[in-house]
């Protein structure tokens, strides 16, 4: 199982591949349509919202974790 380079969420099917192609590094959440990476700011913003709702994080809890997260990803490195 690939895992992106950019957040680590898991890419089983096509349809998780940014662009729907298999050889992408980057998941369809980090990415454009067509397949690009989005600039790490979204994808922070992103992820930092995700997880206040998911895991009922606090603003500034949810963007320590992101920071960290992200700054073991390849993508970021």
């Amino acid at each position: 199982m690939k895992k992106c380079e950019s957040c680590g969420d898991p890419m089983m099917n096509l349809s998780d591949f940014g662009g729907q192609n298999k050889e992408n590094r980057y998941c369809s959440h980090c990415t454009l349509s067509n397949g690009t990476l989005r600039p790490q700011y979204e994808i922070r913003e992103k992820l930092v919202l995700n997880y206040m709702k998911v895991k009922k994080m606090e603003r500034a809890d949810s963007e320590r974790f992101v920071d960290e997260m992200m700054a073991r990803m390849p993508a970021w490195q």
